[in-house]
């Protein structure tokens, strides 16, 4: 009986610092909803995210602010401290900025931080005046070509109230000339530029611009499980990947 009691215990000692530190502020589990970032990542997969690496939210502080605090302000809240930042390459979950879906969970890539220039022409990302393509797994399709592939910034006028949540000011109002005469979207501080693997498939910062740093979740570390859509199967050969 003692056994049983030190073990029920023990059981909620651990659920406690779970869900009342580890899963708040540490590490969470998240699902791949959407194909915005196959092959890397596919619908069925279940992922954990490290959430102190950016720095989470503080609950409450958005309705009252302690007097004496040393911790970063942001749109809804204090955040903690981050003990790291963003950087190309990696795979984060964040709260979608702008639109129908705002404040939704997402999952991209960083492919540019503050200060690089961005644009994108005949599928080809360019970063400060590079091609950077090492994720994409998706080609332009030739029936229907997406104009935000053939020549992003460059078709935000066109499709300027014809796109669903296109921050078309946002993104116009962070626009400059680069030193060749070709027009280049400029991250602003504390801001990602987030896009999906799946480019053909992704709504990302070429819809509503750089994302503040303050709406990231976490970053993406393992597939600790994944689902065969529509079976209901295990995918076994994904399972415990770690996600690069």
């Amino acid at each position: 009986m003692a056994r049983i009691k030190d073990w029920v215990l023990q059981l909620a000692l651990a659920l406690i610092i779970f869900f009342g530190f580890l899963r708040p502020y540490v590490i969470e589990a998240f699902r791949i909803p959407t194909p915005s970032m196959e092959e890397t990542q596919l619908v069925g997969d279940h992922l954990l995210v490290l959430k102190a690496s950016e720095g989470q939210r503080i609950p409450w502080t958005d309705r009252m602010e302690p007097l004496l605090h040393g911790f970063r302000p942001g749109r809804a809240g204090l955040l903690m401290p981050a003990t790291g930042e963003p950087a190309v390459g990696d795979v984060l979950v964040f709260s979608c900025p702008f639109g129908l879906r705002e404040g939704t969970d997402f999952i991209k890539r960083v492919v540019a931080v503050a200060g690089d220039t961005v644009r994108v022409s005949n599928d080809t990302l360019y970063v400060n005046g590079l091609p950077q393509d090492p994720w994409a797994t998706c080609t332009q399709s030739r029936i229907a070509p997406s104009p935000i592939d053939q020549a992003w910034p460059d078709c935000l006028e066109e499709l300027y109230g014809r796109v669903q949540d296109l921050d078309y000011m946002r993104i116009a109002a962070s626009c400059a000339t680069d030193r060749d005469g070709r027009r280049v979207y400029v991250v602003p501080e504390n801001h990602v530029f987030m896009m999906g693997d799946n480019r053909d498939n992704s709504g990302d910062s070429r819809l509503w611009g750089a994302l503040p740093e303050e709406l990231i979740r976490g970053r993406a570390l393992v597939t600790y499980w994944s689902w065969l859509p529509g079976d209901g199967l295990p995918k076994l050969d994904r399972i415990a990947r770690l996600i690069r």
